[in-house]
């Protein structure tokens, strides 16, 4: 899989950049012109995100690592890499999103 920043806001985990554009548009409701406005292109595997530390395996919680709070919530940030493996991403999806 590779990872694919689609806007200012969503990235998406794909196998090619044609898959990634197809589900984002299919996703979002944008038209084919729409994605391709925005769309930045392919990212690095060890690009980071965040993910709840209550997410992280108990042996990983137990690390030292760079965290931060939002809303409440402890998050760490973790690669791509990382979070495609951890959480088996065979099939594209929206991986990250600066908005809830």
């Amino acid at each position: 899989m590779k990872v694919f920043k689609m806007n200012d806001i969503d990235w998406v985990a794909a196998e090619t950049e044609e898959q990634a554009k197809f589900f984002y548009g299919k996703e979002v409701g944008f038209d084919q012109g729409e994605v391709e406005h925005d769309f930045v292109g392919e990212v690095s595997l060890q690009d980071t995100m965040l993910v709840e530390v209550d997410e992280l395996p108990l042996e990983e919680q137990k690390m030292a690592q760079t965290m931060k709070r939002l809303h409440g919530t402890l998050f760490t940030y973790k690669p791509f890499s990382w979070v495609i493996e951890h959480e088996k991403i065979t099939k594209p999806c929206v991986i990250a999103s600066t908005e809830y």
